[in-house]
C-alpha cells in the first residue's frame, strides 16, 4: 500500500492526461497484474514481449481498480472507468514513482552489483528491521518496473528504504538511480554478467559506477574491497566510501570463514574495533560472508548495536531459488536456479563441493545467458571446473549443454549428460538419484531449471 494520492496527483506525476474519471478519486496502491487488482488500485497497463496489459484493463476494473494508466489508443474504447492517458505506460510508471518519491525524506539504500544483490538486500532488511520500520524491494524487483513499484509502496511511517538496482543494458542503472535518489549505496561485486551488452568487465564497472556517482556528499558508498576497479569507483564518488572484504586494506576485514551444510560463520574486524567478533548467518557458501559483512557495515553506519546485528542475522533465510537448500525424497538439493554467470557459478560449485554428504555429488548446470562472445569460453570453463572439483556427475541443459559436457569429459569427468530441455533432464535425473545424494541446480532464467525441481517433486513423490 502507498499513502493515498488523487488522480490529479497521478496525472501530474506521470505527465499524462485524465481522459475519464474524477480528479479527486484516491489511489491507494499501484498494480500491474489485473489478477491481483483490488479496490482502490491504479492499474498500469504494461506492454511486454508476450503480453499487453491493455487487454486486461477491463478485468482490472472488474476486480475493483479505481483507475487505469493506459495508452488510450491501445485500450478498448468500450472499457468504462477512470483512465489517465500517456504515450508509454512503462516510462510513465517511472515518472510517477519519481514524483511520489519526492514526498518522502527517508534515507534510501540502493543495492547494486553483479552478484549477491538480492541476498545482501534481504540480509540488510532483516537487520535494519530490528530498529527501523523498513521498506525493501520484493523478490528481485530491480528493473524499470520493479524499482518504481517498490518506491510506490513508501509510506509516511517508513524510516528507511532499501531498493535493489539491477541492469543488463548500458544506461539502465543511471535512469533507475535518478528515480530512487539514494543516500547510501552498496556495490556487492563486479563480475562477468550481461557481457553481451556490456562487452567486458570494464563495461560492467562503468555501469555499476553510476551508483557511486549518484550519492550525495553526505551519503556513503559501501563496496566490496576485493573487486577490481575499486580506484575507478573512488574517482566517481563524492561521498564517504567504506570498503568491506578479505583484503587487509579494507576498512572492514573478513577473516576465518567457515561453512557447513546450513550456515556460514565468519570473523569481522571493524574499523574502530567496537563490532569485532564472530558472526553467523543461515546461508550457504563463503560468498555469503561478503554479503552479510556488507549488510553489517551499513547497519553499523545507521547506528545499530551488535546485539541487533546478531538477532537480524538469525532471522535470515535464503531467498527463493538462491542457494536454497531443500530435501526431496532424502536427496539434498541446492536450488540456485534463479540466475547464473561465471562468477556466481564458481561460488555455487565450490559450495557444493564443500558439503559433507554420504552419497553422490551432482551438478545440473543450465546455460549462462547474455554473455555474448564470451559464451563458449564461459561454458568450457564450467565443464572444466566441474571436473576439477571431482563431482560424481554433471548434467548440462540448454543451447550450450554439449560444450559444457565435452569440456567436463575432456578433463576426466565421465558421468555426464546433455539435454536441451529441463523437463526431460529432470525425468532422467530422478531415476538416478538416491537418498543422501546432493544436487546443485543452477542456470539462467532462460533455461527454466525450476522444472527440474518440479519433476523431482513429482517423480520422487515428495
Amino acid at each position: 500500500m502507498m499513502d493515498p494520492r488523487t488522480l490529479e496527483f497521478v496525472e501530474e506525476g506521470c505527465q499524462g492526461r485524465l481522459v475519464s474519471g474524477n480528479y479527486k478519486t484516491f489511489v491507494r496502491r499501484v498494480c500491474i497484474d489485473s489478477r491481483l487488482a483490488k479496490p482502490g488500485d491504479l492499474f498500469v497497463a504494461i506492454e511486454g514481449e508476450k503480453f499487453n496489459g491493455h487487454d486486461y484493463t477491463k478485468h482490472a476494473f472488474d476486480q475493483g481498480a479505481v483507475a487505469a494508466l493506459v495508452n488510450d489508443s491501445k485500450v478498448n474504447r468500450e472499457v468504462v472507468g477512470a483512465k489517465v492517458e500517456v504515450l508509454e505506460t512503462r516510462k510513465a510508471l517511472g515518472l510517477l514513482a519519481s514524483y511520489y518519491r519526492r514526498d518522502f525524506d527517508v534515507p534510501l539504500i540502493a543495492v547494486g552489483g553483479s552478484n549477491g544483490k538480492t541476498t545482501t538486500k534481504e540480509i540488510l532488511a532483516k537487520i535494519l528491521s530490528r530498529r527501523f520500520r523498513t521498506l525493501s524491494s520484493e523478490a528481485s524487483f530491480n528493473n524499470q518496473i520493479g524499482v518504481p513499484l517498490t518506491l510506490l509502496r513508501l509510506r509516511g511511517d517508513h524510516q528507511v528504504a532499501i531498493v535493489e538496482i539491477g541492469t543488463n543494458h548500458p544506461g539502465e542503472m543511471k535512469s533507475l538511480l535518478s528515480i530512487a535518489r539514494p543516500r547510501f549505496g552498496v556495490i556487492t561485486s563486479i563480475g562477468r554478467e550481461h557481457l553481451e551488452f556490456f562487452g567486458g568487465l570494464e563495461g560492467v564497472l562503468l555501469e555499476e559506477g553510476f551508483l557511486a556517482e549518484s550519492l550525495p556528499e553526505d551519503g556513503c558508498l559501501f563496496v566490496n574491497g576485493d573487486i577490481e576497479g575499486l580506484e575507478k569507483l573512488r574517482e566517481r564518488c563524492c561521498s564517504k566510501i567504506i570498503t568491506v572484504g578479505e583484503s587487509s586494506q579494507s576498512d572492514w576485514i573478513i577473516s576465518r570463514i567457515d561453512t557447513s551444510n546450513n550456515e556460514t560463520i565468519f570473523e569481522l574486524i571493524s574499523p574502530k574495533g567496537d563490532w569485532n567478533g564472530v558472526y553467523r548467518v543461515n546461508l550457504l557458501g563463503r560468498h555469503n560472508a561478503q554479503n552479510a559483512a556488507l549488510a553489517i557495515a551499513v547497519a553499523v553506519e545507521m547506528g545499530l548495536t551488535q546485539e541487533e546485528l546478531h538477532h537480524g542475522l538469525e532471522d535470515c533465510q535464503p531467498a527463493s531459488m538462491r542457494m536454497e537448500l531443500q530435501t526431496l525424497g532424502g536427496v539434498s538439493v541446492i536450488n540456485d536456479a534463479y540466475n547464473s554467470n561465471p562468477d556466481s557459478l564458481q561460488a555455487a560449485l565450490e559450495t557444493l563441493k564443500a558439503f559433507q554428504v554420504k552419497g553422490k555429488v551432482i551438478a545440473v548446470l543450465g546455460d549462462m545467458a547474455e554473455l555474448g562472445d564470451a559464451s563458449e569460453n564461459a561454458h568450457i570453463e564450467a565443464g572444466l571446473l566441474a571436473a576439477k572439483l571431482g563431482l560424481n556427475g554433471l548434467i548440462a541443459v540448454g543451447q550450450w549443454a554439449d560444450v559444457t559436457v565435452k569440456s567436463a569429459q575432456a578433463n576426466g569427468l565421465a558421468n555426464v549428460a546433455a539435454f536441451e530441455d529441463a523437463t526431460l533432464a529432470g525425468k532422467a535425473l530422478a531415476s538416478k538419484l538416491k537418498p543422501e545424494d546432493l544436487l546443485l541446480v543452477k542456470g539462467s532464467r532462460s533455461t527454466k531449471l525450476e522444472r527440474i525441481i518440479e519433476e523431482l517433486v513429482r517423480i520422487l513423490k515428495v
